[in-house]
């Protein structure tokens, strides 16, 4: 294996020779072994340095790739904007930023960049790739119309009529939901137009002639349908329903019977017939078509319709429809009702002569509710008229449905038949856990916290018998929570032979962070200040400084930022070659580039914002706040200038709404309107926090960049009355005093030398 210092070295020795293919070589040689996306990025500035951009992008791919696997979700994106700035198209790093710009919310961001990437890659012949982006760019934002009709044409211009006859269903069922019936009729027709035989349109059609009330031209759609499609069940049945709806019951029926061919087992066939039936008054017929698809109801879960068939025809057949409730009420966990369904069932069959059955219905109703006199004494009567014989006491129950019926007991809060049930099993049993954990329950429920304690220690013997120590060890925790002076708990701690041990943490071991806990933070802030992302920068650093005020290294980076002056630096350099930045640097980005989008996605773009801003209500002030955060960090000033100046409406974000309206005015160079809303905005601060602060500072730069020196060297002091080192704030008086200086100097007649005037 090569060594790394030694690579590193003659790859810089041949950069200060100006031999760029040499050093590349040698950067390739050490990416083999150590891959990093700091060396990509060196290897795509030396590429660029000698004029070979498609190497260049290729590096910075990787480099941007690396980043973005290990996390570094800015760095990456710092990386995929270097490269528009060699290639405004390249679509990878489009989609790239489309994709890092959603996973942080930024939706507007992201949608430009996938418009950007779905002009490029339709430009390059790629109509699936171009799908995908458009596909993407429809689930950032599903409910804006006008930007789904945009899409939607963009689909029929590239032969994509399939997606586009998807969008105008959307775009139909969107507008139907917003109650515009006729213009989701005209999107429909642009489905059938596409898709003649595109069944949910012509169903969709159908449903708005009918909600109309034009049931003629709603049966007559669907007629065209059946005649289309023979064998759809789903349209013949659809005929039907709209033909019972209209009492056309003899039309109605001949579909269903098609259907019958089709599929004899089809639910709501047999449930309209039964319907049909019904209207008619054939009640015989009705229960007939209903009763065989009662099960397939009950696995739909629709039980309602269920319970209510079933009570229409207990005249019909009372048994049978008895039995149904109590399994279907059963399955629904209502005893209340169980109890009532089988006691009238009881009644049936005692009047049919059934007198073991109806015993059975009714002790299992007792059971349930064991405290109703009037059952208890049905099920007496009715057990003297059997004879003692047929009897089957609880005593003869199996271990399995005592549990269960102790289960039944406990449910319904009869304390007393589940304990006298339980103790009688427990003397046969009585290491079975099931019962001892019933018998606690009961207990407890019954604050008899004495026998609670004694059930939870044998318990936990019995637990640890079977080696389970954790559930062992639980029981004795419960019982401390039941009664925790029970005079039998004071000398149990854990389980003999389980101790556990744990160690004591000596007192003062205990050390606060030091800067070299956060030697990350600090090199990606490196990274971000070598890229030109000064703002991320200083954001760190400004963090790390209030952690460690008292760290050298800390201030003098942020020192050092503070002295930055961006510089317009040519892609590719012709003479002299300077040396790329150390191992583990990236060479400073050029000032960024937007995506740029031609007229076409420009027009769904616009249609996007219009869009969003409809469906905004203005009183929704947080979403044009985060609206404004998106649009500025696109460079769309003008758009986040007038959402700050909304939110700024709300008392809640009068503050941040100020700050960030003036930080867009001197962007714009509108130094006096900056100047204006964060002095209104500092006045009406009752706190004087660290944001009080970091406004006057703003106010201190607008005022300096207006050219009222001496009123940002006020404010610029009291800011550092407040805080020497925030923002490198002496440097800046400093520089304000020298340009204070210089005008004075211009106004005398003899030469001076130039001083460093503020920017």
């Amino acid at each position: 294996m090569s060594d790394k210092a030694s690579i590193i070295k003659e790859a810089q020795k041949y950069i200060a020779r100006g031999q760029i293919d040499k050093a590349i070589a040698e950067w390739e040689k050490l990416i083999k072994e150590y891959p990093d996306g700091n060396t990509y990025n060196t290897i795509g500035d030396l590429y660029l340095k000698k004029g070979s951009k498609t190497e260049a992008i290729d590096s910075f791919h990787k480099a941007a790739d690396y980043f973005r696997g290990e996390g570094f979700s800015l760095k990456a994106l710092a990386l995929y904007k270097k490269i528009l700035n060699v290639a405004p198209a390249d679509p990878g790093a489009l989609i790239a930023l489309g994709e890092l710009n959603e996973g942080k919310g930024l939706v507007t961001d992201a949608i430009k960049f996938y418009l950007a990437a779905a002009d490029s890659l339709s430009k390059e012949g790629k109509k699936e790739r171009t799908l995908e982006m458009y596909e993407k760019i429809i689930a950032l934002s599903p409910s804006n119309i006008p930007l789904r009709i945009k899409v939607s044409e963009i689909y029929n211009k590239e032969g994509f009529v399939s997606e586009a006859a998807k969008q105008y269903m959307f775009i139909a069922r969107l507008l139907g939901e917003k109650g515009e019936s006729e213009r989701a009729m005209e999107f429909f027709r642009r489905v059938l137009e596409a898709e003649p035989l595109n069944k949910e349109a012509i169903f969709e059609v159908s449903s708005l002639y009918e909600k109309k009330g034009d049931f003629g031209k709603a049966l007559e759609q669907l007629k065209e349908a059946a005649n289309l499609f023979p064998q759809d069940t789903d349209i013949l049945i659809k005929c039907a329903e709209l033909q019972i709806a209209n009492k056309l019951f003899d039309g109605a029926r001949e579909y269903l019977t098609a259907v019958a061919e089709i599929e004899p087992a089809n639910i709501k066939a047999r449930r309209l017939l039964g319907d049909i039936y019904t209207r008619e008054g054939d009640r015989g017929k009705a229960w007939a078509e209903y009763l065989p698809i009662l099960d397939g109801m009950l696995l739909e879960e629709n039980y309602d319709d269920a319970i209510s068939i079933l009570n229409s025809f207990r005249d019909i057949d009372p048994v049978e429809t008895g039995r149904r409730l109590v399994s279907l009420y059963t399955q629904l966990g209502d005893y209340q009702q169980v109890v009532r369904q089988l006691t009238a069932l009881g009644d049936v069959l005692i009047e049919k002569d059934k007198p073991k059955e109806a015993l059975n219905c009714l002790k299992e109703a007792h059971k349930i509710s064991p405290d109703d006199e009037m059952l208890k004494n049905k099920v007496i009567e009715l057990e003297q008229q059997i004879g003692k014989e047929h009897i089957v006491t609880g005593a003869e129950k199996t271990f399995e449905e005592a549990l269960i019926d102790a289960d039944i007991y406990l449910r319904y809060g009869l304390h007393k038949n589940a304990r006298e049930l339980l103790e009688t099993y427990k003397e046969k049993f009585p290491d079975n856990i099931d019962i001892h954990l019933r018998i606690k329950s009961v207990y407890a429920d019954t604050g008899d916290r004495e026998r609670a304690v004694t059930e939870c220690l044998v318990l936990s013997d019995l637990y640890r018998k079977a080696g389970d120590h954790e559930q062992s060890r639980q029981m004795i925790r419960e019982a401390r929570e039941i009664n925790p002076e029970d005079e039998r708990l004071v000398d149990v701690t854990v389980i003999p032979g389980h101790e556990e041990d744990i160690p004591e943490v000596p007192a003062g071991s205990f050390e606060g962070p030091s800067a070299e806990d956060y030697s990350e933070e600090i090199a990606e802030a490196d990274f971000y200040a070598k890229q030109g992302l000064i703002d991320e920068a200083r954001e760190i650093l400004e963090r790390l400084q209030t952690l460690f005020p008292e760290n050298t290294e800390i201030a003098v980076k942020l020192n050092s930022i503070s002295h930055v002056v961006a510089e317009e630096v040519p892609l590719v350099e012709e003479t002299p070659v300077e040396p790329p930045a150390a191992e583990g640097e990236v060479l400073e980005a050029e000032e960024i580039a937007e995506p740029a989008l031609d007229s076409d996605v420009m027009d769904i773009f616009n249609e996007f914002k219009k869009g969003l801003e409809k469906e905004l209500a203005e009183e929704d002030y947080e979403t044009h706040y985060n609206l404004g955060i998106a649009y500025k960090e696109m460079s769309l000033i003008d758009d986040a200038i007038k959402e700050f100046q909304t939110s700024r409406k709300n008392p809640k974000r009068f503050m941040h709404s100020s700050n960030m309206l003036g930080v867009c005015y001197m962007e714009k160079g509108l130094y006096p309107l900056a100047i204006e809303v964060l002095k209104d905005a500092i006045e009406k601060m009752e706190d004087r926090d660290e944001s009080y602060w970091a406004m006057k500072y703003d106010l201190a730069e607008a005022h300096g960049k207006n050219g009222n020196l001496k009123e940002a060297v006020d404010y610029f002091t009291q800011v550092y009355g407040w805080n020497s080192k925030f923002r490198a704030v002496s440097d800046k008086i400093d520089q304000l005093k020298a340009g204070i200086v210089d005008c004075a100097d211009q106004k005398k007649p003899k030469e001076r030398k130039d001083r460093v005037s503020y920017l």
